[in-house]
């Protein structure tokens, strides 16, 4: 465990297998995304999207990757990140690593704003 002193009396525990696997994590993350922006019925190599990415590109490929695919995939990451999120507080809300949002009550009350706006909003 790394120990980094900040000013202020303020200090920070660093474990550096958790770094690691959070980098690891974050870069398969991206070169997922660079393959996944390149699939679709008009393929575009990775070193392609890249090229779009850092500026270049034809306009096709500038089209297709900024307009359509980019925004999608950056939809998709941040709502993978929210659920996450949302189930690392209701594990430490509930102090259990089993838990969900059905323990507190959550579902039910889900399933019941649903229902109203449904019905009242049609």
């Amino acid at each position: 465990m790394i120990v980094l002193r900040l000013p202020g009396g303020l200090s920070l525990r660093l474990r550096p297998r958790a770094l690691v696997v959070g980098l690891a994590g974050t870069l398969l993350a991206l070169a997922l995304a660079v393959l996944a922006v390149g699939a679709g019925d008009y393929p575009i190599a990775p070193a392609d999207v890249l090229r779009v990415l850092a500026g270049g590109g034809s306009p096709a490929d500038r089209f297709i990757v900024t307009e359509l695919r980019l925004p999608r995939l950056v939809t998709a990451l941040a709502v993978g990140a929210a659920l996450g999120l949302a189930g690392a507080v209701f594990q430490s809300l509930t102090r259990n690593p089993l838990g969900s949002p059905d323990v507190l009550g959550v579902t039910s009350g889900a399933a019941t704003g649903a229902l109203v706006v449904v019905v009242v909003g049609g």
